[in-house]
């Protein structure tokens, strides 16, 4: 390879790489301006949210920094919310134009990527294909092509201005640079706790490429960005001294979200999801995000999340990951961007695994591995390269393999990206790629709803409850449907199973009210008007937002 690939300093060369990565995302994501919001997370996002929908205002910032149940939906993440807000101010609830800031998003974190890999290591082209990798990899589609991920590429942003941030005070350190580093931390943490694992990344870069301590000899990568930066070295116990206070933040971070989701009840417990079951299910999809990674097909944006799990399955990816670690640690002198890569993958992921779960939390879930994936790209970009130069490979054919590898997965992002056009899309192929999966079902009918087309609502429903009948917001829509349709006794049946299958778990007290309002319409139309009073008083006395008794007296006096 010709001696300028090796060399650091190449404005030119940078530019047009910057140029290239803003490039390339925009081609793979240039569809998603005309997409629409979809029925799952965005209609709480944004398309219904009150608060998000009228913008940026002093309540509505209260409201983002608040812990009311509706601010707390997901977990506590105000600056995610006004970036929505701030969406809505410049866009109106067009959107195409919050799809969009979410792609901008994206490729700033690409370019911030190969900028501060480029930083830390010298390696100018390793870094790039890294960042490549992640500009267009497939399974990175969820986390760009759907509005309510953009607490994902928004704290993205900020973790990457951490990490550059951190590689000028590992430099020259000095303590104003030092301090520098907690504003986009805690900025990072407000848009999303997913920083919480960020110190012990920190850690991991210190060992290799920073080498702030000594791990490791000198290595044949080394020897390769010799002309590369050099940073002052520190007393292991001062490296980990350092990280405390972003590690105290880190657990007030946590501290919040645990609150957050107690808050709304969103804690599965243990007779739903045993935590043997959770545990045997981290250990199975740590091998299945390796499998997509590598072979990315079948994504969906709902993994349902198993009954069982076979022991052979746990066993062999049990036997898989620690023989890849104990690889990793017998390579440590000779590649130690190994061991780092392999351990930002498992310890990144390991807060979205799947061992504390809330909400209706999947099997596993694509945008998890939005930042672990980078430490295996990492490990794929330093060890191709060690390979190929072993081998005396020529750079020209390096150079067209890495191309043909970008192509290839831009081709796929963009066939992905086409799914996320609609709800009624995103989940047809959800549909098409899972099995027993009600909440595919489920959002689906929810589409033919919005259509108009109450048949085919009904006949998905219907196999949603078949796949978990305990879900009294499908009882409560399927009433709704069966109501329009006038079958009156079919929509009370199930507006009977919404109240009883309420479960604090799944469902807020405003869903309830909702059963028990709908319950009483029906009642009404029945003309059975003692039973509607009562129920309607029972919605009432759940939620104030439906009417006083009185007027629902005068309202069934005039049926």
């Amino acid at each position: 390879m010709p001696k300028i690939l090796n060399n650091n300093d190449r404005p030119k060369q940078t530019i047009l790489m910057v140029l290239a990565l803003c490039v390339i995302t925009a081609i793979a994501y240039a569809q998603v301006g005309s997409f629409d919001f979809i029925n799952f997370d965005d209609n709480k996002y944004v398309s219904d949210n009150s608060h998000v929908q009228t913008g940026l205002s002093w309540e509505n910032i209260k409201w983002s920094f608040g812990f009311s149940d509706s601010a707390l939906e997901f977990y506590w993440h105000p600056l995610t919310w006004l970036s929505l807000m701030l969406d809505v101010e410049v866009f109106g609830l067009h959107a195409g134009g919050s799809h969009i800031v979410n792609v901008i998003f994206h490729a700033l974190n690409a370019l911030f990527l190969f900028l501060v890999l480029k930083q830390m290591t010298g390696a100018f082209w390793r870094s790039a294909f890294v960042a490549l990798l992640f500009a267009v990899h497939p399974l990175n589609v969820e986390s760009v092509a759907w509005i309510s991920e953009r607490k994902n590429v928004l704290s993205t942003f900020f973790w990457m201005l951490c990490m550059l941030a951190y590689t000028a005070y590992a430099k020259t350190p000095d303590v104003k640079k030092y301090l520098l580093i907690f504003l986009p931390f805690i900025l990072g943490l407000l848009a999303k706790p997913m920083l919480v694992t960020l110190p012990f990344v920190f850690l991991l870069l210190d060992a290799w490429p920073l080498k702030r301590f000594s791990m490791v000899t000198e290595t044949m990568s080394d020897q390769a960005s010799a002309d590369g930066p050099f940073f002052p070295t520190k007393p292991l116990k001062w490296l980990i001294l350092e990280k405390i206070p972003f590690i105290a933040i880190s657990i007030c971070s946590v501290g919040v979200s645990i609150f957050s989701v107690h808050q709304t009840s969103q804690i599965i417990p243990e007779t739903i999801a045993p935590v043997t079951l959770r545990i045997s299910n981290a250990v199975v999809v740590y091998v299945k995000y390796l499998g997509k990674l590598f072979w990315p097909h079948d994504m969906a944006i709902f993994y349902p999340f198993p009954e069982s799990i076979p022991a052979w399955q746990v066993i062999l990816a049990a036997m898989a990951l620690s023989a890849v670690t104990i690889a990793t640690l017998l390579l440590l002198k000779k590649a130690p961007y190994l061991i780092v890569g392999w351990l930002w993958y498992l310890g990144t992921l390991f807060p979205l695994i799947g061992v504390f779960q809330h909400g209706r939390w999947p099997e596993m879930a694509d945008r998890w591995v939005y930042i672990p994936a980078i430490g295996l790209f990492m490990v794929l970009a330093w060890g191709a390269s060690d390979l190929l130069k072993k081998f005396r490979v020529p750079w020209t054919v390096t150079a067209s393999a890495a191309a043909f590898i970008t192509a290839g997965l831009t081709l796929i992002t963009v066939n992905q990206v086409a799914f996320w056009q609609n709800s009624k899309t995103i989940f047809a192929h959800t549909l098409a790629v899972t099995e027993n999966n009600w909440v595919a079902h489920y959002n689906y009918g929810y589409a033919m709803r919005e259509e108009g087309n109450l048949k085919q609502m009904i006949t998905h429903y219907k196999m949603a409850l078949a796949i978990k009948p305990c879900r009294a917001e499908i009882h409560n829509d399927l009433g709704t449907a069966f109501g329009q349709l006038g079958r009156t006794k079919q929509a009370i049946h199930h507006f009977k199973q919404a109240i009883s299958y309420h479960n604090p778990a799944y469902h807020s007290t405003s869903d309830r009210a909702a059963a028990y309002y709908n319950l009483a319409n029906a009642y009404a139309v029945k003309g059975m008007k003692n039973k509607a009073i009562q129920y309607f008083k029972t919605a009432q006395s759940l939620s104030p937002n439906y009417p006083k008794a009185s007027d629902i007296r005068a309202l069934i006096s005039r049926l």
